[in-house]
């Protein structure tokens, strides 16, 4: 046999082989997983309409980060505990911003003492020397002042020289020089320091004391705080990864699971048959038939592209859907994250022709 008829025969051998295989293999559609809500789109037809949701807390799950980058020091909680608002989560490694918060408020205590000895003026010790030595000047200047006028009556007499009466009036002057220069000692230790040099001093202490405000809101942004009263629903971080404000990353997600909403997909041919306060219930493969019941409490009012799939090849994925919220009567065993499917209950509306 030639070559080429060789070659023809093996690729007629192939193809034969390949239509056999597709003969016998049962649709893929089949292969794929379905979901109960793709398998009951027939319900649609007695009122139903289904369509896929996923559970959710009640205050939606938070995913929490930090206010600045670094290095977690700590976790403080695990997945499963209950929070308090406030409640520390984590914390970022510290020592740097704890010695700044200790200098500043050292910092704010030297400006306050400065400021409390400008205020105060001199120590009563240096009061009192300054008030004595006032008082003995005041005292030589009058008995000078004294002398010199009895000895101006004495010269009027003729009883001493012109020269004594003189001296007696030089030696008044003299005295009267020093309790000048003493009742100014006396007022300058009285009010030591100016007012400008006060003002300087108070405006220092409250650049000192901003200063600490800054160095503690630098050292709270190291905690992560939880903002909401709940449960610690995933840690995500580990003590020792870098967090960057850069590259953000979760480090703790937290919601209230006390109860729970389940976020629900509707077809955009089905919106015209919604409403606040249907009846509705939902099931989950993970607990066969069993149906947790609840209503609509919330209907989104713009459509949005659908992200929800149901894994039925032949599901259309280019619709667009209506976010409508359906709020569990009691959850029970449902976790938030699983995805559902969702009855609602429209037979009170006709389907539209």
């Amino acid at each position: 046999m030639k070559p080429r008829l060789i070659v023809f025969a093996a690729i007629a051998g192939v193809a034969s082989v390949l239509a056999f295989s597709r003969s016998v293999q049962p649709p893929l559609t089949g292969l794929m997983p379905r979901t109960s809500a793709a398998a009951a789109l027939e319900e649609r037809k007695q009122g139903w309409i289904v369509a896929s949701g996923r559970v959710e807390p009640v205050t939606k799950e938070l995913v929490l980060g930090f206010e600045t980058s670094g290095v977690i020091e700590t976790l403080h909680v695990a997945e499963g505990d209950r929070i308090e608002k406030g409640q520390l989560l984590a914390r970022l490694r510290n020592e740097v911003e704890l010695a700044q918060l200790d200098e500043a408020r050292a910092n704010a205590l030297a400006a306050r003492m400065e400021l409390e000895k400008l205020t105060n003026g001199a120590r009563p010790e240096e009061k009192g020397e300054a008030q004595a030595g006032e008082r003995r000047a005041l005292k030589v200047f009058e008995q000078a002042r004294q002398e010199a006028a009895r000895r101006q009556r004495l010269r009027s007499q003729g009883a001493i020289s012109r020269e004594d009466m003189e001296r007696a009036q030089r030696d008044m002057d003299v005295a009267k020089q020093e309790y000048d220069a003493a009742w100014q000692q006396l007022k300058l230790v009285e009010d030591m320091y100016r007012r400008e040099d006060v003002a300087k001093a108070g405006h220092q202490l409250a650049a000192a004391e901003a200063a600490v405000r800054v160095a503690e809101s630098t050292l709270r942004r190291m905690d992560l705080r939880s903002p909401v009263a709940g449960t610690v629903l995933r840690v995500h971080g580990e003590p020792g990864e870098v967090f960057s404000l850069f590259a953000p990353s979760p480090v703790i997600s937290v919601g209230d699971i006390a109860a729970l909403n389940v976020r629900t997909e509707v077809d955009e041919r089905d919106i015209g048959r919604v409403r606040v306060g249907q009846a509705a219930y939902v099931r989950a493969d993970a607990y066969g038939k069993e149906r947790f019941g609840g209503k609509i409490t919330r209907v989104v009012l713009s459509l949005t592209p659908k992200t929800l799939r149901t894994g039925n090849p032949s599901e259309p994925v280019d619709r667009s859907v209506l976010e409508v919220l359906i709020t569990l009567d009691a959850p029970g065993p449902l976790v938030s994250g699983l995805r559902v499917d969702a009855y609602i209950d429209a037979s009170a509306l006709p389907l539209p022709q």
